[in-house]
């Protein structure tokens, strides 16, 4: 009897902690995907945070784009065009949107007074006037709309400024020019020559400048339509595999890059050097830089390019620094008033340069082909974050339809 009560006692210990571990996995399992759901959930609310701020920067780039329309024709244009005054710079990019911001005007109370401004209070005996500003302005509807959980961020910017690597893509690295060299290897020598610069010195310590042309050359032959490297003058060494013999290297694609981050496969990029000068290439646009939103490194080696074209002209002394801001200040003023015209811009850069005159002619093709003075390409970058969890989505749009809803979207990414 004793040993059947003590079997009896083991079955029912036995019995409560099976039960026991199996309540304690269905409450851990619960948990868990309580968890995931609430993860889920968040990540959700996040992506469509981001996109609120994607909707929000489109409005804020249609305003900018038609407040310089109407700008450019009013009647007090012609006083602007007298003014040093550059409008270029994108709105998105002065004013980023994020809640923090939206949340602090409408709902923060009255802006903050710099120092010496203070707005002297109502006379004694008198009642102080209603607040008619934008932060007292419908206050309760801000607050109502303002009212959810997470926050969003949107900066935006201006692709037109910069170095497309993609300009490759549409020219034939076996074109015979007439003279000089062909537009090939004319923008091979723009890139190095630009990556060549006293700004840059330092991160090519203990790179030859032969190991900077390779490189260029390396980019250009990534996104070419032929196999083969291309040399200047129209000579090839061989296929572009033999650079890339590792079993995980990527090979040459021979078309455009989707995304700047795609340059980072090409033999010879290192980030080291690459990474500080990224902000200034672009994947993005029509091969025209926006030289009143570039910057000043970027438009002196268009100048330099342009300079080359011209046989008439003595080559120009690429590390002399008063020359490049005579130069390049000479092409900024061009930028300024109502609304640049890129015309005037190369007509001041010609006169500088002392061109014009019969006895040394004109460019070919004129400084007007480099450059544009149009915002066309922007990139965005967009997070929402409820909590722990961001989403973040990165786009590049093309707004030159004057409907936002017709501009079309060259890159989207969610990550």
């Amino acid at each position: 009897m004793r040993n059947q009560k003590g079997i009896a006692l083991m079955m029912v210990i036995s019995a409560i902690m099976l039960l026991s571990m199996v309540i304690l996995e269905f409450v851990y399992s619960t948990n868990i995907n309580y968890k995931i759901a609430v993860n889920e959930r968040e990540r959700l609310q996040a992506f469509y945070l981001a996109e609120s701020a994607l909707n929000l920067m489109k409005v804020e780039i249609k305003i900018d784009k038609q407040l310089k329309y109407q700008i450019a024709s009013s009647p007090i244009a012609s006083a602007i065009n007298n003014l040093p005054i550059n409008l270029s710079e994108p709105m998105c990019q002065q004013f980023p949107f994020s809640t923090a911001l939206i949340r602090g005007f409408f709902m923060g109370g009255a802006l903050p007074v710099m120092p010496g401004s203070e707005v002297a209070g109502p006379a004694e005996g008198k009642e102080p006037e209603k607040d008619s500003s934008a932060t007292a302005f419908e206050s309760e509807s801000a607050q109502e709309f303002l009212a959810f959980d997470g926050d969003f961020d949107g900066q935006c910017e201006d692709e037109g400024g910069k170095i497309n690597f993609n300009y490759f893509y549409g020219v034939d690295p076996a074109q015979q020019a007439l003279s000089g060299n062909n537009p090939y290897d004319s923008y091979k020598i723009l890139i190095a020559n630009f990556l060549k610069q006293e700004r840059f010195s330092k991160l090519f310590t203990g790179i030859t400048p032969e190991k900077i042309d390779e490189s260029v050359r390396n980019v250009a032959d990534w996104v070419d339509k032929n196999d083969v490297i291309n040399e200047l003058g129209n000579m090839t060494q061989g296929m572009e595999d033999s650079l890339y013999t590792n079993e995980n290297d990527a090979k040459p694609v021979n078309a455009k890059l989707l995304s700047l981050d795609e340059i980072h496969l090409v033999d010879g990029i290192d980030d080291t050097w690459f990474m500080p000068v990224q902000d200034m290439f672009t994947v993005y646009g029509d091969n025209k830089v926006n030289v009143c939103i570039a910057e000043d490194e970027v438009v002196w080696t268009l100048i330099l390019a342009y300079a080359a074209q011209n046989p008439n002209l003595p080559p120009l002394n690429q590390k002399d620094p008063e020359l490049k801001k005579k130069l390049v200040d000479t092409v900024k003023f061009g930028c300024t008033g109502a609304q640049a015209q890129v015309n005037k811009i190369a007509a001041d850069l010609d006169a500088a340069l002392g061109i014009g005159s019969q006895s040394q002619g004109s460019t070919t093709g004129g400084f007007a082909n480099f450059i544009t003075t149009e915002s066309r390409y922007f990139s965005l970058k967009l997070t929402g974050q409820v909590n722990e969890t961001m989403v973040n989505i990165m786009t590049v749009l093309d707004i030159k339809n004057t409907d936002p809803k017709r501009w079309r979207m060259l890159y989207y990414k969610v990550y």
